[in-house]
């Protein structure tokens, strides 16, 4: 393994979060509107398309990791992710516009397609995005340089999905005219080819530094072996689940609370979007705030943050506007600790190097995309099985106790999410001058390695 330092200024951490804004281009997309798509313009059954997406995610479970190992085991001029993320952009294209293109085949045919369109559009968003969340760590051992990046990615991604929260409707309206079909294809086929230069132009601005010579490298069995004995690393992935359980899972189903309990549809869109707004908004203190109070602790105040906000919504006046403003703002402000996740699967990876040799980074950062995905799912699922519980009727006036599981569904199981996020965070065992003192060790162990290499 070695390290040579290039400076890493403002077009850099501009050029790490448009690889993120591309993401959304393609994922937010299909994490908001591909049920949709599916079930009203496709022709597929609601159960037939929860079971695609439930085979869909068991396989990521075997595919994210995979990809991590392969990662780890690539070496390349241009590094070990980077040409991950050149090669998987114009494949997410093709696939993004597929999955978004209804075939004039029978029922049967649309359901094999749309199986094949919709797995491999995961995995090539795998490919590119699992790379493309791993280069802080590849791109430079200063902490607070890695918060500045990871910070760039959040901002990125909150930019993206208010992006396409705001332009994907009007624009199949545009694009379609009175036509579904031709609207969602060419509104996907938009997205998805202004999402290619941004990917290309991310890879080539972020350059890899901390690399891994084959000769450092272990069997993929020792790799897992490391990853499961990683406490910390172990507490972030838990925590993940927990963070997206609430974050994604209220995300699928509040449009119920708009709809059926505040009941007032001018606000429907910018309460959507209303958090994402707010993180926008604070998202560029997070470095600082990070190196103030630790990154700890900047969970712990987001989580309650989240938590609070959702909870005095749960049991204030759901009709009073202004009061649902201020709710949104307090929910909003917990977007303050996006970066922290991230930010401390680089430490424990940079720790386990330090005592073992053996570097973790890519499959690391694949079992987090894996536990957001698998949080996205869970959450989603218990918030509408809570509202189906209370007896919720589609397109009816709901009875009182139906209002009650929505609200339960949308708000008080989110903020018992985010609560319970806390839990893992606490046993994160790694402080600020530890993590200093661990890549101070790696550093010279890096340059010793290096000098052993030339002189050979």
């Amino acid at each position: 393994m070695g390290t040579k330092e290039y400076k890493i200024g403002p077009l850099q951490y501009f050029a790490y979060g448009t690889g993120n804004f591309a993401s959304q281009l393609s994922w937010t997309m299909v994490s908001t509107y591909l049920t949709v798509f599916y079930t009203d313009v496709f022709g597929l059954g609601a159960g037939a398309v929860a079971v695609l997406f439930l085979v869909a995610r068991i396989w990521d479970g075997i595919n994210d990791p995979m990809m991590g190992e392969i990662m780890e085991h690539t070496h390349t001029r241009w590094g070990r992710f980077r040409p991950y993320v050149v090669i998987g952009a114009p494949l997410l294209v093709v696939f993004t516009v597929l999955t978004f293109t209804v075939p004039g085949f029978s029922s049967t045919g649309k359901l094999i397609y749309a199986y094949v369109t919709y797995i491999g559009l995961g995995m090539v968003y795998t490919m590119t995005n699992v790379p493309y969340q791993g280069l802080p760590g590849v791109m430079t051992d200063k902490g607070p340089k890695i918060g500045r990046l990871m910070t760039a990615q959040m901002m990125g991604m909150v930019i993206g999905m208010i992006a396409l929260n705001l332009f994907t409707l009007p624009l199949v309206k545009f694009f379609g005219q009175g036509n579904e079909k031709a609207g969602y294809q060419i509104t996907a086929s938009v997205f998805a080819i202004v999402a290619l230069p941004l990917f290309w132009f991310c890879a080539k601005q972020c350059k890899e530094v901390i690399t891994v010579k084959k000769e450092h490298q272990v069997s993929v069995k020792e790799s897992v072996k490391c990853i499961v004995k990683n406490k910390n690393l172990m507490m972030v992935l838990l925590y993940t689940v927990l963070n997206m359980s609430g974050m994604m899972g209220r995300i699928a189903v509040a449009v119920y609370f708009y709809m059926y309990v505040v009941r007032d549809f001018r606000f429907i869109t910018i309460f959507m979007m209303m958090q994402m707004i707010v993180g926008a908004i604070v998202m560029p203190f997070s470095p600082r705030i990070m190196e103030k109070l630790g990154k700890k602790a900047t969970i712990v105040l987001a989580q309650i943050l989240q938590a609070g906000g959702l909870l005095i919504m749960a049991f204030g006046p759901h009709q009073n506007i202004p009061f649902l403003f201020v709710c949104h703002i307090i929910y909003g402000l917990g977007y303050i600790a996006g970066p922290c996740g991230s930010t401390m699967i680089v430490e424990a990876v940079d720790d386990v190097d330090l005592k073992t040799g053996v570097r973790t980074d890519g499959t690391a950062f694949a079992l987090n995309g894996l536990g957001s995905k698998i949080g996205t799912a869970v959450g989603s699922a218990v918030g509408i099985a809570v509202i189906g519980a209370f007896g919720y009727v589609a397109n009816a006036q709901q009875t009182a106790h139906a209002i009650q599981g929505i609200n339960i569904g949308v708000n008080i199981v989110p903020a018992i999410f985010f609560l319970l996020g806390i839990i893992p965070t606490l046993f994160y065992s790694l402080k600020d001058k530890d993590v200093e003192e661990i890549r101070a060790k790696l550093r010279k162990r890096n340059d010793e390695r290096d000098a052993v290499s030339e002189e050979a």
